[in-house]
Parts: structure tokens; C-alpha cells; sequence
């Protein structure tokens, strides 16, 4: 309810105008009522009513000065002046106090109720008015980050901002950075992914905490790319802010692991001079963040222009290749793990300035080449993509590190090993037959007995007196059997010459492959072929 106070020095007119009001009806309360201009002053202060109904002359301090007092105490405050005198210097004296109402006595109680009525609807609209604009000054700050971190979006990304937008909006949500002569970007990642993990209140305390050290040690403006909210983005005023970022980034860094043991890394661009060009910076902040893939955990690197840059140039052997599908087959998997130990050896040795992407790249094409070349490509795929929920290559994709790549290759290579024994187990009911099956599919490679043993789950000994049994041959002499029935095969072809046959049986000397071949078919290769190959 407002509140009221009258202010007359008769007791009869305090009187006679209580009489009249109707307080319950207009939501009115009397605060109390004064007989001086000194004793409402004070009660002024006291109650700091809505409404101020007061005579002019009064003794200590009469009607106008009361008024001149009280406009500074309580600005908004409604007054109406009562008295006695229909004076026009009076009522011209008020009208300067911003008075509107001038009553006189005795008071005509509907002209009473009709000033009161007009007094309370000012006062409520002048409440509406205000608490609209807190309304939109709430809503105002509730939706400046929203804002803010619209326009710094745009500002790091390809858009069509004029130049004048962009100092306009760098002025409005970048307030303090108007003047500054350059600018960097700081970019902050988890390095694992926060957001997959289930527990928001790690994202969340990790998101604040960035921000706050940000902004604390650097001077930072702090914002989240809509292509990636694992990443925090900070601008910066130029190199000075280094330290700072580093600072931060160190603060950072001690309070995730020891709370939540979670590590972050952090890339920082070059500088710019000018707001316009920020959105250049970005792409240099992601190549330094990338430069964990080498460094691993906890990184925190500055762009150079040569740190990401450089080609592996990895390429694919089609021997190695055979090797490792025949070795597979023959249930070992070792040689396909060691071939990728030595990769990424090797990758190591000869530097951390290659670029990421063609690093996965080559090791997606390698678990790619082996299940082509095991035909089982789209089984095993639907299979790995069905247990993880993500395809293999999207998995090799995102992956951060080159320690995470080699281990989830290597896993991949168990898994491969696995589904293709699984779909192709041997038949322990006729082992033999099994090994013949091998030798005949493998010819042309260095098959050996130790892992053709290996694959029927039998020591190479007893295999080869078991095979020898069975067949009245060795496992030495059945091999050359079947490479040289196939060379025949290869001989009558009219392109093939002498040295592609050897190669393609698994000689790579024509000599001794043309010597073995008289030795077991009686004639020369020439011969043989003069024949018509009988």
C-alpha cells in the first residue's frame, strides 16, 4: 500500500481531511500526520511516504520550504498543497517545486479524492515505467555473454561484417580493447573430451575456471566456439598478454589434474593489429593446439610458421602389404604390430613438424588395405561400428595424439585378427589338408613350415613328420610341387617372360627357378613351352 502524510497545523483540518479519504479503497495508509513544517520534515525522512499532502503556512518552516527540503530527500514524491489563502504567488511558488495540485480550505472532497486518484495512478505508472526498464536491463544482461559470444563467433569466422560493424561491436562487447595496437588468440582444450564423458560438472567447473584465470592473469575476453564446446577462446591484447596466458594456463592445468585429473592443453596464434583481421588468427591457434598430437598431454605452443606443416610422406609397400595378410592368416600378428611400432618410430625420430591429418590418413589406409585384402571390409566394419557406436575412421580422425592412434591401431589390428579367425577357423578334423590349403593360397610368399605349423595349433616337428606321412613328401618338396604346377600355368602365357614367372612362384632367381623346373618336369622351360605344355 502507498503511504500517506499530512501536514497542517490545526487538528481539525488533519482531522476533517482524514475523515475523507477513503484509504482501503485507494490503498492508501496513513504514516502518520504533522503539525509543523519541522516535525513533517522529519517525518519524511522517517517513512519516506508516497504522498504529501501539507499547508502552506505553517510555524517553524512553512509549506514551500518544507517542499523545497523534501523535492531533495524524495525526488519522486507526489504533493498536493492545502491552505487557506488563494494566493496566485503561492500556487506560482509550488508550480516551480513541480507541484500540480493546489486545494483549498475547506476541502471539497471529491476534488480531494479526485487529486489522490490521479496521484496513485502516476505513482503506479512511474512503478510500471521502472520496473519495465529492470525488466530490460535483466534481460538486457542476461542476453549480453549470449550476445557477446554470438558477435565473437562471427568475429573469428569467415563473415560479411563490415568494418564499421566490427568497431562497433568490438567497442560495445570488447569494452577496454578498442585501444589496444594488437590482438591474440589463446585457445584451451581438455585433452580428453569433456562433454562425451557424462559429467557435466567437470565441463562445467572446467569451462569457469578457464575463464576466470583468462581474464584474472591475461586481461581476456573468454568465449566458446559453436563449432566445438570443448574449446574456451580467449582474446588478448597482443604479446605482453603471453605471460599471462601461460600464467593461466599453468593455474589451470594444476587445478583440473589434482581435482578432476583431467589435463588440458592450449595453442596460441600470432598477433593482428586490427580487430578485422582476428578471424585470421584462429586457424594459426588450432595448428599450435594441434602440435599435442607430437607433444601430448599438457601442451601449452605458439604458432611458428613451419609447426604443423610438413608431409610424412608414408607410403604403403605392397610386399610389406602381403606379408602382413599372409602372416595373419597364418595366425600371426605380430608382424602387422611391428610394422606400426616401426612407423610410428619412425615418425618420431624424424620430427614433430608433420601434419596430423596425413598422419591419420596413412594409418587409416593401412586398416583399410588389410581388410580389403582379408575380404572382410564391410562385416568387420558394420561389426566395429555396431560395438563402439562410431566407424573406425571417424575414430582415427578425431584422435588427439599419436601414443592414442598407435595404441587404437594396434587394437584394431587384434580386432581384424580375431573377426577373420573367427569367420575362417581351421578344421582340426583333417590338419593336413588344412596346411595343404595354406601352402597352396601362400605359394609365392616365404611361407615357411614354422607358420604354416602355427596356424593348424601344431609343433613344426610333428607336423612335418605328420605331412610326410600322409602325403610321401616333405613339406619342402610339396611347396616346390605346387609352385611349379603354377609356373606352368604362367609359362604358356605368351607376355610372360622367364624372370616374371620365377618372381610370381616365389623364385627371385631365374637361374635356379629354370634349373629346378628341368630337374622336376624333365624338360626346359623353352622346351616345355615348344610342346604346348605336355
Amino acid at each position: 500500500m502507498l503511504k500517506l502524510i499530512i501536514a497542517d497545523d490545526e487538528k481539525w483540518v488533519r482531522t476533517a481531511i482524514k475523515s475523507i479519504i477513503p484509504f482501503e479503497k485507494l490503498d492508501l495508509v496513513l504514516s502518520s500526520e504533522a503539525a509543523n513544517g519541522i516535525e513533517a520534515l522529519e517525518l519524511c525522512r522517517r517513512h519516506e511516504p508516497d504522498i504529501l499532502l501539507t499547508d502552506i503556512m505553517m510555524p517553524g518552516l512553512n509549506g514551500l520550504e518544507l517542499i523545497s527540503e523534501i523535492r531533495t530527500l524524495l525526488p519522486d514524491i507526489k504533493i498536493a498543497v492545502i491552505s487557506g489563502y488563494n494566493d496566485f504567488e503561492y500556487a506560482k511558488t509550488a508550480m516551480k517545486y513541480g507541484i500540480k495540485d493546489y486545494l483549498l480550505k475547506p476541502v471539497d472532497e471529491n476534488e480531494l479524492i479526485q487529486v489522490l486518484e490521479r496521484m496513485i495512478d502516476e505513482l503506479w505508472e512511474a512503478e510500471r515505467l521502472i520496473r519495465e526498464k529492470e525488466t530490460r536491463q535483466e534481460q538486457y544482461e542476461k542476453a549480453f555473454p549470449v550476445m557477446c559470444e554470438a558477435f565473437l563467433n562471427r568475429l573469428i569466422s569467415h563473415n560479411s561484417l563490415t568494418v564499421e560493424n566490427i568497431k562497433s561491436e568490438f567497442r560495445k562487447y570488447c569494452s577496454g580493447f578498442e585501444k589496444s595496437s594488437s590482438f591474440i588468440l589463446c585457445l584451451t582444450a581438455p585433452d580428453e573430451n569433456v562433454l562425451s564423458g557424462g559429467e557435466p560438472e567437470i565441463y562445467e567447473h572446467y569451462k569457469a575456471l578457464v575463464n576466470r584465470s583468462m581474464k584474472r592473469y591475461a586481461g581476456a575476453v573468454t568465449f566458446h566456439p559453436a563449432q566445438d564446446k570443448n574449446l574456451v577462446v580467449s582474446l588478448a591484447c597482443g604479446q605482453k598478454a603471453v605471460q599471462g596466458l601461460k600464467k593461466a594456463f599453468d593455474v589451470c592445468r594444476r587445478i583440473l589434474e589434482k581435482k578432476h585429473g583431467l589435463s588440458i592443453s592450449c595453442g596460441l596464434s600470432g598477433e593482428t593489429h586490427t580487430p578485422c583481421m582476428i578471424q585470421k588468427l584462429l586457424p594459426d591457434a588450432v595448428q599450435a593446439l594441434g602440435t599435442r598430437f607430437w607433444n601430448g598431454r599438457g601442451t601449452f605452443a605458439q604458432y611458428s610458421a613451419n609447426c604443423l606443416s610438413a608431409d610424412p610422406k608414408l607410403s604403403l609397400s605392397e610386399e610389406i602389404l602381403n606379408k602382413i595378410i599372409l602372416n595373419i592368416k597364418l595366425s600371426n600378428l605380430q608382424t602387422a604390430v611391428s610394422y606400426i611400432d616401426g612407423v610410428t618410430r619412425s615418425l618420431i625420430s624424424e620430427g614433430k613438424g608433420f601434419r596430423p591429418e596425413l598422419v591419420k590418413e596413412f594409418y587409416w589406409q593401412f586398416i583399410q588395405s588389410i581388410i580389403i585384402m582379408l575380404n572382410i571390409q564391410l562385416p568387420f566394419l558394420r561389426q566395429e561400428s555396431t560395438i563402439s557406436g562410431e566407424q573406425p575412421y571417424e575414430k582415427i580422425r578425431d584422435m588427439v595424439f599419436l601414443s592414442d592412434l598407435d595404441d587404437y591401431v594396434k587394437t584394431l589390428l587384434q580386432h581384424i585378427f580375431d573377426f577373420y579367425h573367427d569367420k575362417n577357423p581351421v578344421d582340426s578334423t583333417n590338419l593336413i589338408e588344412n596346411a595343404k590349403k595354406v601352402i597352396e593360397s601362400n605359394y609365392a610368399g616365404d611361407i615357411s613350415l614354422e607358420q604354416v605349423a602355427r596356424h593348424v595349433h601344431l609343433s613344426p616337428a610333428y607336423l612335418s613328420e605328420l605331412f610326410k606321412k600322409q602325403t610321401g613328401m616333405s613339406f619342402i618338396d610339396y611347396k616346390t610341387i605346387v609352385r611349379i604346377e603354377n609356373a606352368k600355368k604362367l609359362i604358356m602365357i605368351p607376355s610372360m617372360t622367364i624372370s616374371e614367372v620365377s618372381l610370381k612362384v616365389g623364385y627371385t632367381d631365374p637361374k635356379y627357378f629354370s634349373k629346378l623346373f628341368k630337374k622336376i618336369t624333365g624338360k626346359t622351360i623353352y622346351e616345355y613351352k615348344k610342346d604346348g605344355g605336355t
